[in-house]
């Protein structure tokens, strides 16, 4: 009985923490990622931190602020401003796969000034 008891509250919490909802990041947390990223950026390429700063301000979906921080981190350099991709992180829904006829790689380089 107690086992039955156990598996049926493991079942219950799992179901409802592990749904099929969005992974967001903290407000804070994601605004720490992506200027450790725009720093490593600055530095690799010896150019100041773009500016304005890319401003975090609600909790942005997990896969788009990594999308956005991996194209910092691949920024050819002179890093003058933050690569398109990073406007995904304003999305307020998850976009999807990216689709096959896009190249990530270029769209990541292009960059917002």
């Amino acid at each position: 009985m107690k086992i039955q008891i156990g598996i049926l509250s493991f079942t219950f919490f799992m179901i409802f923490n592990c749904g099929s909802g969005v992974d967001r990041v903290e407000t804070n947390d994601a605004q720490s990622q992506v200027y450790a990223a725009a720093k490593f950026a600055s530095e690799k390429c010896g150019n100041p931190l773009p500016n304005p700063p890319l401003v975090i301000v609600n909790k942005p979906i997990q896969r788009n602020l990594d999308l956005c921080t991996i194209a910092i981190t691949r920024t050819e350099c002179p890093f003058l401003g933050y690569p398109l991709v990073c406007t995904l992180i304003y999305l307020e829904e998850e976009t999807g796969d990216i689709p096959w006829y896009l190249n990530f790689n270029e769209i990541s380089k292009i960059q917002i000034k």
